[in-house]
């Protein structure tokens, strides 16, 4: 069996915290690396309601002291601020505690593209240990011992049983469990949260205790990962007051994320061999597919007004129901229900009348983009580039004007933004209305040498001792939200490391 190593873990958020956790209680030294703070010392007790409050994301909206912020273009006429969580836990501990599993048909495609590592049966251990489902604790394919407790809630609310029940006349599957795998239907949303309580990653994982192997630098920017000799040797990182220091390791896992793990990839030599001349960077790996296909869900919310005395006023959840529909030509889409108002949900004070939103969200998009590297990540989604995202999104667009029309909202719709009838002119409605999910994927994917940036167990091609494990892996991104996906890259990428070791012994 191998010897315990040091490995630094950077990245503090959905992938970086278990997989460092596992590591540790697998006996390895390590080194956990976030830019962000540790949430226990955060001092603003507006700031921590917010961190706590699963209702709101207004910790997690551009600007923020939590975020990091990147000028993005949905679209070269439609510019974009994003913003992702910059702290331990990372988007996890702000964000709106959507956390359904990937599909069945997610795995297939990531078993095709990068691996049987990856297809459902070879992750389903993975994805029970990290939960503690309280619904379904004695499932066959469900947790109920792991540190991320989940549930769901909304039964009885008015919103929410109109909504399934109008899905439900429309053909769609009833699923009490639509962590279950099903490529489709329609239930209840599975939350990282009891009640209006958020447990994101860091509060999930360090719940039982502080682990004698688990070093953690918080407000520890890093710079790059130094390359020795065609191997990593360390993080150079940057502290809070300014000075830079180097930790040394062997081996390095950069779990940074979509967006910050291409960066690191570039600023460490290891990305387009011109590119990185012209930069000024010294190539070490050429990786040509460094911070490409990048994949994330275009959405467009339509707004609507409940009738008076129809919102509850103090809402458990922002969120509470999910519809993945299968569109005619194979694509897929989803509509998730906001019971609370959005003035709400991104922490403005609300008031009767204040529009909700249903969101549209293309889940199967074809459509890539990239995250430009050499200075500060810049993002370009491209979004609706291929003509079939944008008939498939107006298709959704119309799924969801036809519900909140339909019989089952009858006596609760007071007002609906709907689109226009006219198929090009919907089109253009989506295209002047459209959003992002924040599910970004694909930035260093999984494939052979020459199509890909690692391997199935996340070693980047032609440099040792490095491997990234986080959503950029991903050669596709999962047709539901990327927060539990995330959590299962560090799950899994820890038993993949165990594995090597078992087989070296």
């Amino acid at each position: 069996m191998m010897s315990p190593r040091r490995i630094l873990v950077e990245g503090g958020g959905g992938s970086g915290v278990p997989l460092a956790v596992r590591l540790a209680e697998a006996g390895h030294e390590v080194d956990l690396i976030e830019a962000g703070p540790d949430p226990a010392f955060i001092t603003d007790p507006s700031l921590r309601d917010a961190l706590r409050d699963a209702r709101t994301v207004r910790a997690s909206l551009p600007d923020g002291s939590l975020a990091w912020t990147y000028d993005a273009w949905l679209r070269e006429d439609r510019p974009w601020r994003v913003a992702r969580g910059r702290l331990l836990g990372g988007s996890t501990a702000v964000n709106g505690a959507y956390f359904q599993r990937p599909a069945r048909g997610d795995f297939a495609r990531w078993e095709t593209d990068g691996g049987a590592e990856w297809g459902y049966s070879a992750c389903l251990p993975a994805l029970r240990r990290l939960e503690h489902d309280r619904d379904f604790p004695g499932s066959p394919i469900h947790g109920g011992s792991g540190p991320v407790p989940v549930e769901r809630t909304g039964r009885g609310e008015p919103l929410t049983e109109a909504f399934l029940a109008g899905a439900g006349a429309d053909g769609a599957t009833l699923r009490a469990d639509k962590n279950d795998g099903a490529d489709e239907g329609v239930g209840l949303l599975p939350r990282n949260a009891l009640a209006a309580e958020r447990w994101g990653m860091w509060r999930a994982y360090g719940a039982a205790g502080p682990l004698p192997r688990l070093r953690v630098h918080a407000d520890a920017l890093a710079a790059r990962v130094l390359i020795v000799r065609g191997a990593a040797a360390g993080v150079e990182v940057q502290r809070a007051d300014g000075t830079r220091v180097v930790l040394d390791g062997d081996e390095v896992v950069l779990c940074a994320g979509a967006i910050e793990t291409p960066r690191l990839l570039f600023a460490s030599g290891i990305g387009d061999p011109d590119t990185l001349r012209s930069r000024g960077v010294p190539v070490h790996a050429a990786a040509p597919h460094v911070g490409a296909g990048l994949a994330d869900h275009p959405a467009v919310d339509i707004g609507w007004r409940a009738r008076p005395g129809m919102v509850a006023a103090d809402p458990v959840a922002a969120w509470t129901a999910a519809w993945n529909a299968m569109l005619p030509g194979g694509e897929a889409v989803e509509l998730l229900l906001a019971i609370a108002p959005t003035t709400s949900i991104v922490g403005a004070p609300a008031s009767a009348g204040d529009a909700l939103d249903l969101r549209v969200t293309l889940a199967t998009p074809r459509s890539r983009g990239a995250v430009e590297l050499g200075g500060r990540p810049a993002l370009r989604y491209r979004y609706l580039d291929d003509a079939a995202d944008a008939a498939a999104l107006a298709a959704g667009v119309d799924l969801a004007a036809r519900l909140l029309r339909g019989p089952a909202f009858r006596g609760i719709v007071a007002d609906v933004d709907d689109p226009p009838a006219a198929p090009g002119a919907r089109e253009d409605w989506v295209r002047e209305r459209l959003g992002t999910s924040l599910h970004s994927c694909g930035t260093a994917r999984m494939g052979p040498p020459g199509r890909g940036v690692v391997d199935p167990h996340g070693r980047v091609h032609g440099v040792a001792g490095l491997r990234v494990a986080d959503a950029s892996i991903l050669p596709t991104v999962p047709s539901r939200g990327t927060a539990l996906t995330a959590v299962m890259i560090g799950e899994r990428m820890a038993e993949l490391i165990a594995a090597e070791a078992d087989s070296a012994g």
